[in-house]
């Protein structure tokens, strides 16, 4: 009897659990991220923060993971993001996924951008800013929760000077709805085997027309 009710309590917590994360949306808090090359120094009270978090019913924070500069480090040495193919992903890589992509509906509530860009020649530095910038400004309306001008602040500016540079100040805050999230995980997974089943079944029919 003792066990049944173990088992059962097991049950309660795993399906509530299950609730609770498909009723959250997964959030990536990102706070003073600072990249440059100019060799320029920056205020010291300004700390490089990553905030992970679950919010059920996009409120009420329920788990919250913090990664400072060196944790981000050790993640980042742990990943080996250096050692990815990128030949292979390009190659492996198809443009309906971007329609699976399309369905994450990832949502942008604050955005903070400040860059300062230049390349060897004007005429790139001049077309990289005004690149970014109409490709900011056509994108943010379609993830923007609300277009409030305190939320929504970048800031794109050229540097004259003939050398590749970049100083960059970056905080913003994405969120995705977790049924969204799994929804495309399982997109993904249907259309894997879908490919699998293809190869296969084309594999049967060359073999088919194949004589010893």
């Amino acid at each position: 009897m003792v066990l049944v009710f173990i088992l059962l309590a097991i049950l309660i917590l795993v399906l509530t659990f299950v609730i609770f994360v498909l009723l959250s949306t997964y959030r990536i808090d990102i706070k003073n991220l600072y990249l440059t090359n100019m060799n320029e120094k920056r205020d010291s009270n300004s700390k490089f923060q990553i905030i992970l978090a679950f919010y059920l019913f996009n409120k009420i924070k329920w788990i919250s993971v913090k990664l400072d500069k060196e944790k981000a480090e050790k993640l980042y040495s742990k990943i080996k993001l250096e050692n990815l193919d990128l030949k292979k992903l390009e190659k492996d890589f198809k443009w309906e996924y971007l329609k699976i992509f399309k369905k994450l509906n990832i949502q942008v509530p604050y955005l903070n951008l400040k860059a300062n860009l230049g390349l060897e020649s004007p005429i790139s530095t001049a077309f990289l800013v005004s690149s970014l910038s109409a490709i900011i400004s056509i994108w943010l309306p379609h993830v923007a929760v609300n277009l409030k001008k305190e939320n929504y602040k970048y800031i794109i500016e050229p540097v004259y000077k003939n050398r590749n540079l970049y100083k960059i100040e970056f905080n913003c805050i994405i969120q995705v709805k977790m049924v969204h999230i799994i929804n495309v995980i399982y997109l993904f997974v249907k259309k894997g085997r879908s490919d699998e089943n293809e190869r296969t079944a084309s594999n049967r029919r060359s073999y088919g027309y194949s004589y010893e």
